[in-house]
């Protein structure tokens, strides 16, 4: 967990994260008060655990332009419609308030989330996952692919490379047609790879359960922030 503040137990602020995404997505559409009220408390946190708050807003701008576009295409379901729209132009005014909504809805719950990851490690949302019963094989399949996710990456670079090297000029359409074979290489690698780690897992005294030490356990601050967070997604639905 970032910086030396208060602290929160990881299992409390993923609660906490998940409750007010959920708050977010039902009390849409949404109000001034009610994206002035998640920018705040988010900003609050990120000041008491010492996180930086100036990134996780830089780092949650992109999603603007990407839901914007995916919500433009909302509106087009009213073309269908037995009474439609005389052109496209009405139709989007008239799904202005849509439109927005789901941009905002889109933007507050990456904001939320991206506060969750700066302020937690994966190490510890890993273990908050466990503190709240999620399912053992979705914690360990969450870490083995955050683990080998760079591993894969290479490998699939490396046989990008290879391709280039044997092939300077082959054309797109043949690449395309050879992709499926790279593929095929690359599960049959993947899956010698995972018996190799699985038993150097064994190995090293692997009982299907991931190892965590000196977690904070659950306490009065966590207890404060879940009461916040659920007051203001009651609060949210009477705005």
């Amino acid at each position: 967990m970032a910086g030396t503040g208060l602290r929160f137990s990881p299992q409390a602020l993923l609660l906490a994260a998940v409750l007010f995404d959920v708050a977010i997505v039902l009390s849409a559409p949404h109000s001034l008060i009610v994206v002035i009220t998640v920018v705040a408390l988010v900003a609050m946190v990120c000041l008491l655990t010492e996180a930086s708050f100036q990134r996780i807003l830089l780092r949650s701008l992109p999603v603007l332009p990407v839901a914007g576009m995916m919500a433009l295409l909302t509106p087009l379901r009213g073309i269908g419609s037995a009474d439609p729209p005389a052109d496209i132009a009405s139709l989007l005014i008239q799904s202005a308030p849509l439109i927005l909504q789901l941009v905002l809805t889109s933007w507050l719950s990456v904001l939320v989330m991206l506060a969750l990851a700066a302020i937690c490690s994966f190490n510890d949302m890993l273990y908050a996952a466990e503190r709240l019963r999620l399912p053992q094989a979705l914690v360990l399949l969450l870490a083995f692919v955050y683990r080998y996710v760079g591993l894969f990456r290479s490998q699939l670079q490396s046989m990008r490379t290879a391709m280039v090297l044997r092939a300077p000029t082959l054309g797109v359409r043949r690449q395309v047609l050879l992709y499926g074979n790279l593929a095929g290489a690359l599960i049959v690698r993947a899956q010698a790879r995972g018996n190799r780690i699985h038993s150097a897992m064994l190995a090293r005294g692997f009982a299907g359960k991931l190892p965590h030490v000196g977690r904070q356990a659950f306490g009065l601050p966590d207890a404060a922030l879940l009461a916040v967070t659920v007051l203001l997604g009651f609060a949210f639905f009477l705005v």
